[in-house]
């Protein structure tokens, strides 16, 4: 029941996001008549920063839509990628709120996988991340190629890590359990619980480290994905299958 809730909200947002593409659509012509006809220099500027954040707007609906679209194909995907495009709806609010934004991508390889369902993951600790970082905080997203120490296995690790209030352990022992929450009524609880099952399915684990006192306070999530037979490698410009 609660996946099929979730899956729900997902189809309700997808439809909402298509639906306000259209008048979107109509206002970014409109603007681009008045900026045409504009017959002074303070009304064109005005009319080039209303299309400046119209596109903002279009740029959210667009990932909101791509979060939702669904797809039972593994394709080809790098993480780095796939961790642009999810921190991409933030971008605005952590200019706003002075945070550091740092990215150190170091994947080479590419990733089969269902493209859709990683970028919610990361989406979710990357808002858990935000939500948790005081103005004037640093935000580190990092990609790397990584072999499993015990079992010998190539693979990438993706860390999303912060400068936050941290998590004490009363927290993080019920860390992905559903529905468990430190949001009050902003948070459903929900989006832990479900970056874990879809971790699951693509056969990756993750891991958390905090600390709430002394300082420095913080939290870093680290998953670990297996490249796994069907994934590919691109070694110097040449893609290789790894079967």
């Amino acid at each position: 029941m609660r996946s099929e809730k979730l899956a729900l909200v997902g189809r309700l947002a997808a439809t909402i996001s298509h639906e306000i593409n259209k008048p979107l659509e109509a206002i970014t012509n409109l603007l681009y008549l008045i900026e045409a006809h504009a017959v002074s220099d303070p009304v064109r500027d005005y009319t080039r920063t209303a299309q400046q954040e119209l596109a903002r707007v279009s740029h959210i609906v667009t990932h909101t839509l791509r979060f939702n679209r669904q797809t039972n194909t593994a394709t080809l995907e790098r993480l780095s990628e796939i961790l642009d495009s999810a921190v991409a709806i933030y971008e605005a609010r952590l200019r706003h709120s002075e945070i550091q934004l740092t990215r150190d991508y170091a994947d080479a390889a590419r990733l089969l996988c269902f493209g859709a369902e990683l970028r919610q993951v990361f989406a979710n600790l990357i808002a858990n991340s935000f939500d948790a970082t005081k103005r004037g905080g640093r935000l580190i997203l990092r990609t790397r190629e990584q072999t499993n120490w015990k079992t010998g296995e190539p693979g990438l690790r993706v860390t999303v890590a912060d400068t936050g209030a941290g998590m004490d352990a009363a927290t993080l022992r019920h860390l992905y359990e559903p529905f468990f929450t430190t949001k009050g009524d902003n948070g459903t609880g929900l989006g832990l619980w479900v970056s874990r099952e879809i971790l699951s399915k693509h056969h990756a684990s993750i891991r958390v480290k905090s600390r709430k006192s002394p300082a420095p306070k913080g939290t870093v999530f680290s998953v670990w994905l297996p490249l796994g037979p069907g994934s590919r490698q691109c070694v110097e410009g040449e893609l290789r299958s790894d079967d």
